[in-house]
């Protein structure tokens, strides 16, 4: 039964279906790149969630110094609603672990100031380099804001200086 003056659903498309657009988070020839590593490290201990415009991996790392692991959750958004200063959105997700931790390296939503973005590609992470290579970046990142919470706050690594322009 049809209701004059509504809207109808079109006939190929359920009611409260979404219609999906494809992006590069969405594509088996990104995705599969990026995990493979990760998923002979983790196995099925890795978590992805797809969401329409939103990629997310979650899953246990060991930290070094730490007897439990840690739950790291890695964001890749296709629009990020957060500055990525020129780079790619694909080359700056966002990851939390530890989340209201002490730490000078952390950015303004409490994600992990893992690289700068200015940096060359050499030194920053890229997605070619494999999601297990940016849970490896958290691991020592989380391994560095013990290490600086218990030394006087003393960073045990390089440290890039803080803040930049926002960049449209």
């Amino acid at each position: 039964m049809s209701c004059p003056g509504l809207p109808q659903p079109a006939l190929s498309e359920p009611l409260g279906a979404r219609r999906f657009e494809p992006w590069w988070g969405s594509e088996a020839g990104w995705i599969y790149p990026l995990e493979r590593d990760a998923r002979r490290q983790y196995g099925a201990q890795l978590r992805r969630i797809e969401r329409p415009n939103m990629l997310i991996y979650i899953v246990d790392v060991s930290v070094t110094a730490r007897s439990e692991r840690v739950r790291v959750r890695v964001e890749f958004h296709r629009n990020p609603p957060y500055p990525t200063y020129k780079l790619a959105p694909s080359d700056y997700p966002r990851v939390f672990a530890d989340v209201g931790a002490e730490s000078p390296h952390r950015l303004l939503d409490d994600s992990l100031c893992l690289y700068h973005p200015s940096d060359p590609v050499e030194r920053r992470w890229t997605p070619d380099k494999g999601l297990a290579e940016l849970l490896h970046l958290a691991a020592r990142h989380l391994f560095a804001e013990d290490y600086w919470r218990s030394s006087n706050h003393r960073w045990p690594f390089d440290e890039a200086p803080h803040g930049l322009e926002e960049v449209a």
